[in-house]
C-alpha cells in the first residue's frame, strides 16, 4: 500500500473516530477518489465505520457559521415554529438562526423517513435541505445534505450516485 493510500486510510480513520478532518486531508481524499476503484474502497471504509448509518448529524454551533452581510435571508419554505413577530421583522442574524434550525429540523425528518424505509420521501427532503443549505451559504450543511443523499443512494443500491454525492460532500467541505 502506497503512502498516499496509508494517508487516505489514516484520514478516514480520524474522520470516523473524531468526526474531524482537515482541508488538506479532504483534498488528498478527493484526489485519491478520482480513481473509481479507490473511491469504492473509501466508501467501503466509511460504510464499515458506520458512516452509512442514518442518524442525526452531530449538533453544530450556529455561531460558527454565521457571516455578517447586507443581504437579508428570505423565507422560502414554511416555518414550523411560532415566532413572536413576522419573519420579515427579524434582523439578518436572527433570520439566519431560524433558517439554520429549520434545516436541522428538516434533516431530522428526512433521517426518520430514511430509517422507516421511505427512500423517495427522504431523498426529496434531503434535496430541500441542500437548497436550504445553499441559501444560507454554509458549506458544512451542504456537505451534510449530500451525505444524506449518499445514504439514500446507498440504501437504494445505487453505488454510482453514492459516489457522486460522496464526492460532492467532500468538495463542499473543502470549500470548492
Amino acid at each position: 500500500m502506497s503512502s498516499t493510500k496509508l494517508e487516505v486510510q489514516a484520514a478516514l480513520e480520524k474522520l470516523l473516530d473524531t468526526g474531524a478532518i482537515t482541508r488538506d486531508q479532504v483534498a488528498m481524499i478527493m484526489q485519491a477518489a478520482e480513481d473509481p476503484a479507490v473511491l469504492d474502497q473509501i466508501l467501503a471504509q466509511l460504510k464499515a465505520g458506520g458512516a452509512d448509518q442514518a442518524g442525526p448529524s452531530p449538533p453544530l454551533n450556529i455561531e460558527d457559521y454565521y457571516q455578517e452581510g447586507d443581504q437579508q435571508f428570505e423565507l422560502l419554505w414554511p416555518l414550523r415554529v411560532s415566532l413572536p413577530c413576522s419573519f420579515e421583522q427579524l434582523d439578518r442574524k436572527t433570520r439566519f438562526f431560524v433558517l439554520f434550525q429549520e434545516w436541522s429540523r428538516r434533516e431530522l425528518e428526512g433521517v426518520s423517513m430514511l430509517n422507516a424505509g421511505q427512500t423517495g420521501e427522504a431523498a426529496a427532503v434531503f434535496e430541500e435541505c441542500l437548497a436550504r443549505a445553499r441559501q444560507l451559504n454554509v458549506n458544512e450543511l451542504v456537505a451534510r445534505s449530500y451525505e444524506d443523499l449518499m445514504r439514500v443512494a446507498d440504501r437504494n443500491g445505487d453505488a454510482k450516485a453514492a459516489r457522486i454525492y460522496s464526492k460532492a460532500a467532500m468538495e463542499a467541505r473543502s470549500g470548492q
